[in-house]
């Protein structure tokens, strides 16, 4: 692919390497959100998009990776995982993501600007718990960002690689089908776990990674008490929105379609998530 269209960086966390990668919107702007998959001992977590799957699988032979392990199905994740198994590296994912990325699933047309597509893969099942030579990995459900999340949690060394359970510590914006009970549940199992290194695919937090978790829950439970309280006393969604989280950026709302909105957060803690388009 053509260098103005592409970003991608090389990171090293003593023995955690990363892969940065990010898409240059039309060429011309700054990538809309970057995405890391990672690399330790031998295993892989998360493929990256699937423009950059030659030079991902490239980047993975030169760490000396085994296999793959993803964890979830969304296309920024997943969408290196074809080139990897034909390049002869096992990849693995829970049942509800194998199946998903094995059918095939709808996106939106800012996803495929943004990330581009997950071509589809059949992967193998991702067990309870990977281990490597060095290191044994807690394979955790974490649903909220989507219902087949995983994460890969390392007790030994205080390791937590959230997929997207983390994000960041003020989050404004959901998706349509983000789930916000769900992402609760997850983010108090989360927080009571042992941990320092929180590898964020988007936001890595390297030190004090759990503070920067239990914040995010703070945040999150503050603003749902907000809003209950506000709808309570019959003000709209739109307006509590309005009033807690500020003006739609509009430009935002119509380029995603209104799947990416602040609007979609106050919704799910009042009525829960939208279904995703079939």
């Amino acid at each position: 692919m053509c260098k103005r269209f592409v970003m991608i960086s090389q990171e090293q966390h003593g023995p955690v390497a990363c892969l940065h990668q990010g898409r240059r919107l039309l060429g011309l702007f700054p990538p809309f959100m970057t995405v890391r998959c990672y690399c330790v001992d031998g295993l892989m977590i998360d493929s990256g998009l699937g423009a950059f799957a030659a030079r991902t699988l490239e980047w993975a032979r030169a760490q000396g990776a085994g296999r793959a392990v993803l964890t979830h199905h969304h296309e920024d994740h997943s969408g290196g995982a074809s080139d990897l198994r034909r390049g002869g590296l096992p990849v693995w994912a829970s049942a509800a993501t194998a199946e998903r990325i094995h059918r095939g699933f709808s996106t939106y047309l800012y996803q495929r600007l943004v990330w581009g597509r997950a071509p589809e893969v059949r992967v193998e099942i991702l067990p309870g718990e990977v281990e490597t030579e060095r290191y044994r990995f807690q394979v955790l459900p974490a649903p909220g960002h989507c219902d087949d999340q995983v994460v890969l949690y390392e007790p030994g060394q205080g390791w937590l690689f959230s997929g997207d359970a983390f994000l960041n510590e003020k989050i404004r914006y959901f998706r349509g089908d983000e789930d916000f009970d769900a992402t609760l549940d997850s983010l108090r199992r989360l927080s009571r776990l042992d941990f320092d290194k929180l590898f964020c695919a988007h936001r890595p937090r390297l030190q004090a990674g759990r503070q920067s978790l239990e914040r995010k829950l703070q945040f999150l439970l503050d603003l749902q008490g907000r809003v209950r309280e506000l709808h309570a006393r019959g003000l709209p969604p739109r307006e509590i929105t309005r009033r807690l989280l500020g003006r739609e950026p509009w430009l935002l709302y119509l380029f995603s379609a209104g799947d990416l909105s602040k609007y979609n957060l106050v919704r799910s803690i009042l009525y829960g998530p939208r279904a995703r388009r079939a």
